[in-house]
């Protein structure tokens, strides 16, 4: 994502965690079988891709990871849940996010 810029934790830091997020959050292009995405997964897999985004900079205090998460989710996280939540997701993906590292791999697996 070019420069990293959580590590300062400005807005515009936010703003880059909450693009990667939305990011994810729109990937669900899961077509055909799977169910609707629940409130609680998708709250998964918001957190899951704020850890690792935070995590390839560097920023692993789960402290830290919490405040910032949080931040995140206080400036946009209902919209990007809201986003998510009943598109189409299977047990096999929801899997898959929580054993992801990379958020490539997440984007994998939401496809």
């Amino acid at each position: 994502m070019g420069q990293r810029m959580m590590e300062q934790g400005g807005s515009s830091a936010r703003g880059r965690l909450a693009g990667a997020c939305l990011i994810v959050s729109l990937a669900f292009v899961v077509v055909g079988c799977g169910r609707p995405a629940t409130k609680a997964e998708c709250d998964e897999i918001f957190d899951k891709s704020a850890a690792i985004e935070l995590a390839a900079q560097n920023v692993t205090d789960p402290a830290e990871v919490q405040k910032r998460t949080a931040a995140v989710r206080a400036a946009r996280g209902d919209e990007l849940v809201s986003k998510c939540v009943g598109r189409r997701i299977t047990e096999r993906a929801m899997e898959c996010v929580r054993k992801a590292t990379t958020a490539e791999q997440v984007d994998q697996c939401l496809e």
